[in-house]
């Protein structure tokens, strides 16, 4: 087994198939169906299963996946450590939340003499705790609350991830300041039925994968937005309303007012690999 092998497992996982993955290694499919035979010979297992409709890890597979991907990224954390011009990187995989850009922007000012590259990507549940597996981002920052805190915890277990809590916080309803309910100190969910809910656009993993702390009622009328700013429009154009975490620190805060919510807390942390040793 080679590092080439590792890699080749890899690229043909995140193709489907091995005509496409030799494409993107360039090399022959011959030849890349050959070398993965030969590991799977001397590895006494089957990697993958090949059909009609792609090809697809075993459970023996994704054991070894799993593994190649740590040996992977060290090896070009490795090989990039000791280039010439060598400058680490800093990357944070987040929810839509408005306060970390300042927080980022003094690590960036604190750490500029050893890093050269700093990164905040705000993205879905299920990216986060991906990103943050293999070694794409040094920190995930997202919350746990009642409804999804046993399928995240467990998949935490199953990429060996580290949950930090960072504190508990009410949910709070996002309101413009002319919305009917605006004037109100707390809210209930009854409160809210008779209104749009806007939510950030997810994958297709599924409704506890979501980063909106609220569920969906039925009947009820959902506009979807990708990034912070559509959401944030939207609401002062309509009288609907979003939910998160509540801390907001940008020229948004004028236009709108943030309630919280009956009965609903949720935990702010952040993920790091088990297996990697946080940098200060």
């Amino acid at each position: 087994m080679n590092f080439q092998q590792c890699r080749y497992v890899i690229t043909i996982a995140e193709a489907g198939s091995f005509s496409e993955a030799a494409k993107r290694l360039f090399v022959s499919q011959p030849n890349l169906s050959a070398s993965i035979h030969q590991l799977e010979e001397e590895l006494g297992v089957t990697l993958f299963t090949r059909s009609n409709t792609g090809t697809k890890l075993t459970e023996d597979g994704f054991d070894f996946i799993k593994y190649a991907k740590r040996i992977i990224g060290e090896v070009d954390l490795l090989q990039g450590r000791y280039h010439t011009s060598f400058k680490k990187s800093f990357s944070v995989a987040s929810h839509h939340y408005d306060f970390l850009s300042h927080p980022l922007a003094k690590i960036s000012e604190r750490f500029s003499d050893t890093h050269r590259e700093f990164q905040l990507i705000e993205t879905t549940t299920k990216t986060i705790i991906e990103n943050v597996a293999s070694y794409k981002s040094d920190v995930g920052i997202l919350y746990l609350d009642e409804a999804n805190r046993h399928i995240l915890e467990r998949s935490f277990k199953q990429k060996e991830l580290d949950f930090v809590p960072l504190g508990d916080f009410p949910t709070r309803i996002f309101l413009s300041k002319d919305h009917p309910l605006a004037h109100k100190k707390l809210l209930k969910i009854d409160d809210l039925k008779a209104y749009t809910q806007i939510r950030f656009s997810q994958d297709d993993s599924g409704i506890l994968f979501d980063e909106d702390p609220l569920s969906v009622e039925a009947d009820q009328q959902i506009i979807y937005a990708n990034d912070r700013g559509s959401l944030m429009n939207m609401l002062l154009a309509t009288p609907s309303y979003a939910s998160g975490l509540g801390i907001v620190t940008g020229f948004i805060k004028e236009h709108i007012v943030l309630i919280p919510l009956e009965d609903q807390l949720h935990v702010l942390g952040y993920i790091t690999p088990k297996t990697k040793k946080s940098s200060p």
